[in-house]
C-alpha cells in the first residue's frame, strides 16, 4: 500500500522518560558515522533507519491504549464517551454482537452474510440500531453508527464472498474495512490517492511520505497549514517476518527483557515511524504527540510518537545525539483484533474518545 500514501490536549510531556526508553549511545552523531543511508521514502525504512536517527521503538512493553492517549480532555467528552460506552457495552447491537470471529480467513460468508440478509432475523436496519439512552439523547450519534455499521458489515461480506471465490483479498480491502469500523464511532478519515506527499529534510536528505490514511483535524485545518490528528499504515498479513533485520547496531538492548511487540516487524516499525516522524510537525494541537494506527488484516495497534520540538531539530540537522534516557520515543500497544468480540470492547473507550475529539473545535 502507499506507506510510500473548550479544552483540548493537555501536555503531559512533551519529551519521553527513561522509563519508556530503550538504552541509546550517549555521544558522537550516529548519523554522521552511520554506513545506513536514510531513503528518500519511508516505504522503504526499516528499524536500522530509526536507529541510526536515536529514534527508540520501545518493545519491551505493550502500552494499553489508554496510556497511548495519556491525555486530560475537556470533562463534558470525558463523561460523553463513558456513558456512551456502558450504553453500548450493556445494549449491544445484535449486528456487533454477531461479528465475533478469531480471524478472517475463518469467517463463512453464508455465517457473514446471514447477520445482515437473513429474515428469519431482525430487520437490516436494526441490526446495528441501539437502544435510545434513558434521556433520549445522542439519536444523530446513534444514527451515524447504525449507518457506518451496516457498511461495515456489508464490506465484510463482500470481502468474505471474494475471499471464497478464490480471490486475493487487498491491503485496500483492509483499508476500508478500518475505515468504516472507525467511522462507526465517529473518526473519519482520508485515503490515498486523496492524499498529497509530506516531505521533510533529514540531514540533508529530502525524505517523503504518504500513509495509507490520514485523519485530519478538520475543524482546525486552514490554507496554510494542515493539522493531523492520526495517521495509519495498513497491511495485508499480520505478525512479523520470520527473516526481519537484526536490531539496529547504534543501540545497546537489553537481551533480558521481554520483547512484547512481537506482531511488528522491523519493516513495519520503520515505515509507520518514518512516517510519524515526517508528518509530526503537522499534528494538531490536540495532543502532545503524534498518535498512529498500524492495521495488520484486521488486527488494530496504537501508536505514539513523542518528541520535544529540541530534538526534533536535531534529528532534521541529520546530527543526533541524545543522553541515555532522552529523546524521540514512539509506543505500541498489543493488536486488537475488530472481528473478535473480546478485543473489540477495548477500541470502544479509545475509539470513541478520539472520534469525539476529532470533530470539537
Amino acid at each position: 500500500m502507499a506507506s510510500s500514501t473548550k479544552r483540548q490536549f493537555v501536555e503531559k510531556s512533551t519529551s519521553s522518560s527513561s522509563s519508556d526508553r530503550e538504552t541509546s549511545p550517549s555521544s558522537g552523531s550516529a548519523f554522521a558515522n552511520s554506513q545506513t543511508e536514510i531513503p528518500e521514502c519511508t516505504s522503504k525504512w526499516n528499524e536500522n533507519h530509526l536507529g541510526v536517527l536515536q529514534i527508540v521503538a520501545v518493545q519491551s512493553r505493550a502500552y494499553p491504549p489508554k496510556e497511548i492517549l495519556s491525555c486530560v480532555i475537556d470533562e463534558t467528552i470525558e463523561r460523553r464517551v463513558l456513558r456512551i460506552k456502558e450504553h453500548l457495552t450493556k445494549y449491544m447491537p445484535f449486528g456487533l454482537q454477531s461479528i465475533d470471529f478469531d480471524d478472517f480467513y475463518s469467517v463463512s460468508h453464508e455465517r457473514c452474510k446471514s447477520i445482515l440478509y437473513n429474515p428469519q432475523k431482525l430487520q437490516r436496519s436494526h441490526c446495528f440500531k441501539i437502544e435510545p439512552l434513558p434521556d433520549f439523547a445522542e439519536e444523530a450519534w446513534r444514527e451515524s453508527f447504525r449507518v457506518h455499521g451496516e457498511e461495515f458489515c456489508k464490506h465484510l461480506i463482500y470481502m468474505t464472498w471474494q475471499k471464497e471465490r478464490g480471490q486475493t483479498i487487498s491491503e485496500y480491502m483492509f483499508q476500508q474495512l478500518f475505515q468504516h469500523f472507525a467511522s462507526m464511532f465517529g473518526l473519519h478519515a482520508i485515503a490515498v490517492p486523496c492524499l498529497q506527499p509530506q516531505t521533510l529534510t533529514v540531514g540533508g536528505v529530502f525524505v517523503s511520505s504518504t500513509p495509507d490514511l490520514v485523519f485530519y483535524d478538520l475543524p482546525n485545518c486552514d490554507g496554510v497549514d494542515s493539522k493531523i490528528f492520526a495517521i495509519c499504515e495498513v497491511k495485508r498479513k499480520s505478525g512479523p517476518n520470520i527473516l526481519e533485520p537484526s536490531p539496529p547496531k547504534t543501540r545497546k538492548y537489553d537481551l533480558e527483557k521481554k520483547r512484547q511487540i512481537a506482531h511488528l516487524d522491523s519493516e513495519v516499525i520503520g515505515q509507520h515511524g518514518g512516517e510519524l516522524l515526517v508528518h509530526y510537525a503537522s499534528k494538531s494541537s490536540k495532543q502532545p504527540g503524534l498518535l498512529g494506527f498500524i492495521i495488520q488484516g484486521t488486527n488494530v495497534t496504537f501508536t505514539q510518537f513523542s518528541c520535544n520540538e529540541m530534538d526534533y531539530e536535531v534529528i532534521k540537522r541529520g546530527d543526533p545525539s541524545f543522553p541515555e534516557g532522552t529523546g524521540p520515543v514512539i509506543k505500541f500497544s498489543k493488536p486488537y483484533n475488530i472481528l473478535k468480540a473480546d478485543e473489540r470492547v477495548h477500541l470502544i473507550e479509545p475509539f470513541l474518545k478520539l472520534g469525539f475529539l476529532q470533530s470539537a473545535l
